[in-house]
């Protein structure tokens, strides 16, 4: 027996299994999905911490690449931790997104959600709330507002996270975002808004909001948190993408998300800053990055996403909540259980494009019709409509 087969084996403390439609190893610190079979699912089970490498009889391959990309630990002494496993549901709910206030120090043009209101999410709901995640084998939590940093028991919101085992991404415009705040803050990434270099951002956010947000991009990876950004196309800022991704490199982002906005909430009193199809898909065309909380396996966008309002509807997402799943009251289970997911077939051209699997039917709130494509996504795609 090598010394090595005869340290103790752990999982470690950033990975756990998951029982999604497929058994999975989840590395919430790089924010990657691994699918496994039944014997390594098996195998990783008995890598608690209390067994040897050579008693947890994996396989000699799969062993090597788990201990080279961090999944696995070696100890020369027992170093147990519990690795519960619990069955999901199906379709499996991976990323939730919840606001925790409406509260907002910006008032943003093309805001989806409105003007700013005094509606908080109950600190004690959201603990329990992101607990029952946690069990339904839930990998990523964005917190998000309005401006989250803005509830007003914000230090017990970040507290219920502290020994949450999902990634935890904190959506914020910025503004308060200090280093004793980033400090203390118990989340693994930050994304930041940034609609565009100063002339585009401040349109849509107001007159200093630009130098703000990008001193707290800053911030977030001096604090040593994963730092990505948000930007929506608008007609202020296409003619400035280039710049801004020269800029979101230098800011060390891992990720950069570009959108096309919705009418709804505050852009339907500004419809100029409304863009093309064409328009928003060359913007789109600069985001870089993996995540992605569309469809796959033949159904639609939101396959594996929800989210939950500050006053505790429950909805496939929030474009949706004058028609929720329920209340989160009722347990987050429930609410998902009545999610009723939308084949592509569905919508007949999608179920003949080369690009649905890929695209899954783009934002189903931006199409036109239930039975009609994202013309934006088709935009990306080179689909012609």
């Amino acid at each position: 027996m090598s010394q090595r087969e005869d340290q103790y084996v752990r999982l470690a403390d950033h990975v756990s299994l998951r029982l999604l439609e497929e058994p999975c190893l989840y590395d919430l610190k790089a924010d990657e999905l691994y699918e496994l079979n039944e014997d390594a699912l098996a195998g990783l089970r008995r890598c608690w911490g209390g067994l040897t490498l050579a008693e947890a009889e994996l396989e000699a391959e799969f062993a090597q690449f788990c201990l080279e990309e961090g999944l696995l630990e070696l100890s020369p002494a027992p170093r147990p931790r519990p690795l519960p496993v619990c069955q999901g549901p199906k379709p499996s709910l991976r990323y939730l997104e919840v606001q925790v206030t409406w509260r907002c120090n910006l008032a943003c043009a093309h805001c989806y959600l409105g003007p700013a209101r005094q509606v908080d999410l109950p600190a004690a709901d959201f603990a329990a709330l992101v607990r029952e995640f946690e069990a339904m084998g839930g990998l990523r939590l964005l917190i998000s507002g309005g401006e989250p940093l803005m509830h007003p028991r914000w230090e017990e919101i970040n507290a219920a996270l502290a020994a949450l085992k999902v990634r935890k991404v904190l959506l914020s415009n910025g503004l308060l975002l200090d280093a004793g705040r980033l400090a203390g803050l118990n989340c693994h990434e930050v994304q930041i808004s940034l609609d565009g270099l100063r002339q585009g951002h401040e349109s849509l956010r107001g007159p200093g909001s630009f130098e703000r947000a990008v001193t707290a991009a800053r911030r977030v990876r001096e604090a040593g948190l994963a730092l990505s950004i948000a930007t929506m196309a608008h007609a202020g800022n296409l003619a400035e993408m280039a710049g801004l991704a020269d800029l979101v490199r230098e800011l060390g982002a891992q990720e950069w998300g570009v959108d096309a906005p919705c009418l709804a909430g505050r852009l339907v009193q500004g419809p100029d800053l409304a863009v093309t199809p064409q328009e928003a898909a060359q913007a789109m065309s600069f985001a870089f990055g993996g995540a992605y909380h569309g469809g796959s396996g033949g159904m639609a966008c939101g396959l594996h996403l929800c989210t939950v309002a500050p006053d505790g509807r429950t909805a496939q997402c929030g474009f949706y909540f004058d028609n929720p799943l329920g209340l989160a009251a009722d347990g987050l289970w429930t609410c998902w259980s009545r999610r009723r997911p939308l084949a592509l077939a569905s919508v007949p051209q999608c179920a003949r494009c080369p690009a649905a699997e890929d695209c899954g039917g783009g934002c189903r709130f931006r199409a036109p019709a239930l039975d009609r494509p994202d013309p934006v996504m088709c935009a990306l795609h080179g689909i012609n409509t």
